[in-house]
């Protein structure tokens, strides 16, 4: 808590805002999937994921430009706005008066667009420094999980019955933080000061970022990191599924599904509770070690979970993965601000955007592939995604701190 408070004003304020936001959007988020496949099928819900998966993307890519051209402040006001609306379209879809499936994919499309997160990490960005920034983004990185176990569970209980009442709150979330960036978020970036003019052809914008060498190094690296992150989603529940002895605790039965319900709840639990310890034994580590050592725990955590096939050696895999995700973090994060031109943070910021995309592509032919190959080549393909995580941002890193 004496980090939190020594912090900038305007940052304080971006991370309650986090909270909420997060709190409020996670009581719906993970279970729309469910929602559309009930009533639209399965063949159009994947379609509808990829449509938004895109859309987030692109919107992502001139959020972050839009960011640099004209200031964080009135990105964030816009971006409120439009997904306050959003979150009224879904309510109103949903409510007593009118109930439309597609009218709420599409309040969700709105809520999904990516303008206000891209500008509020170009924010954190300005107003941090090499020094503070692993801080902060461990303190976001528990806010959030703290967050998401809140919400999962208000959502486990609330969301069949009282979908249109978590709607109704994500739109009043909406309103209030547009209401708060009116009224109490000061400018961090003001491109009328910047040293360098902004580039206000887009194109043009982002192959100067493309040019950066140091930092196209981490962006590749960082592919492979979210593949790994990815595997939560992706080859870990298809592996519990087929291969998970089944076991019982206390009675209960617990297979596949709730095995993944378990690694879920280990790893957040693990997150909120020992993620202060953890960064306060990591505070002294160099860069170069936080990273590699994150990767590498969380990637074995992962071979463990689909080499096994029991309750123990899940459960151990959990906590593995869990650490070294807990150690990458905030080096990663604070690493890629670091990276950034302080005149181009917010396309820095957007061109990063692209990494998930691509990770969950890969992600999703490596499962599609891997009737193929099995659990022990999926392992295989783990130790070589780690290695591409490891190596290019090590390259990143020395080639950062020579410059230095």
């Amino acid at each position: 808590m004496k980090d939190f408070f020594g912090l900038h004003p305007t940052l304080k304020i971006r991370l309650i805002m986090n909270f909420f936001g997060t709190l409020c959007f996670s009581t719906v988020g993970g279970s729309m999937t469910i929602y559309y496949n009930k009533y639209m099928g399965a063949g159009i819900t994947g379609l509808l994921l990829v449509i938004s998966s895109v859309m987030v993307f692109l919107v992502g890519l001139y959020a972050g430009h839009l960011s640099d051209v004209q200031g964080r402040r009135p990105v964030m006001i816009f971006s409120t706005a439009i997904t306050g609306f959003g979150g009224a379209l879904a309510t109103f879809a949903n409510s007593s008066f009118y109930f439309n499936p597609w009218v709420t994919f599409l309040g969700f499309l709105i809520i999904n667009f990516g303008f206000f997160n891209t500008a509020s990490q170009a924010m954190i960005v300005d107003l941090t420094t090499s020094e503070n920034r692993r801080v902060v983004y461990s303190i976001q990185y528990w806010i959030i999980n703290f967050a998401i176990m809140i919400g999962s569970g208000l959502s486990g209980w609330f969301f069949r019955d009282y979908l249109v009442w978590l709607l109704l709150a994500i739109t009043i979330e909406e309103i209030v933080s547009c209401l708060v960036v009116i009224f109490w978020i000061d400018e961090s970036f003001n491109p009328d000061t910047q040293q360098h003019k902004q580039e206000s052809n887009i194109i043009k914008a982002y192959f100067t970022v493309a040019k950066d060498r140091i930092f196209m190094y981490y962006l590749f690296a960082s592919v492979f990191i979210a593949m790994i992150f990815n595997q939560i989603d992706y080859y870990l529940p298809v592996h519990l599924s087929d291969s998970f002895r089944t076991a019982r605790i206390f009675g209960i039965e617990v297979y596949g599904q709730r095995m993944l319900t378990i690694f879920l709840m280990v790893n957040t639990l693990v997150i909120v509770l020992f993620m202060g310890r953890v960064n306060k034994l990591t505070k002294n580590w160099s860069r170069s070690s936080g990273i590699s050592i994150g990767i590498i725990l969380q990637g074995l955590g992962f071979m463990i979970a689909f080499l096994g096939r029991d309750l123990t050696w899940e459960l151990i895999a959990a906590l593995v993965a869990t650490i070294g995700e807990m150690i990458l973090v905030p080096f990663s994060q604070a690493l890629r601000a670091d990276l950034m031109d302080g005149d181009q943070v917010g396309t820095y910021t957007g061109a990063f955007s692209v990494t998930q995309p691509i990770a969950s592509v890969l992600s999703g032919i490596l499962v599609s592939l891997s009737s193929l190959y099995g659990n022990i080549g999926m392992t295989i393909f783990m130790f070589f995604i780690i290695v591409l995580g490891v190596l290019p941002s090590l390259r990143a890193i020395r080639m950062h701190e020579s410059h230095s």
